[in-house]
């Protein structure tokens, strides 16, 4: 064999080497940080948005139960008054009826 077909010895790296090489990786670590912030960015985006329908919602729906309640309310006062009144004027009637004989 002769000289020229040996292979070179792998030779070791330098500072700079070394240096260049923590760069590159330092580089590839920062745009991976920011890929990761722009997407969490976005998934947080997305979420304040779903939150942001989920509380247009539950206010709808409570205002539209805070009114059921109130018709509800309305509807009971009301059958009870039907119910209770007929019987009272009944109860008072001859009271009344006394009252006005008495006065006269």
């Amino acid at each position: 064999m002769t000289d020229t077909m040996q292979a070179e010895p792998p030779r070791e790296p330098t500072l700079t080497d070394v240096l260049t090489e923590l760069r590159e990786f330092k580089a590839n670590v920062d745009q991976r940080f920011e890929q990761v912030d722009r997407r969490f960015e976005q998934i947080e985006q997305q979420f304040e948005q779903r939150l942001d329908k989920l509380d247009y919602k539950f206010d709808t729906y409570e205002n539209a139960s805070d009114k059921l309640v109130r018709l509800a309310t309305t509807i009971i006062i009301a059958a009870a008054t039907v119910a209770i009144l007929p019987s009272a004027f009944q109860a008072f009637g001859p009271l009344v009826t006394q009252l006005v004989s008495a006065g006269q």
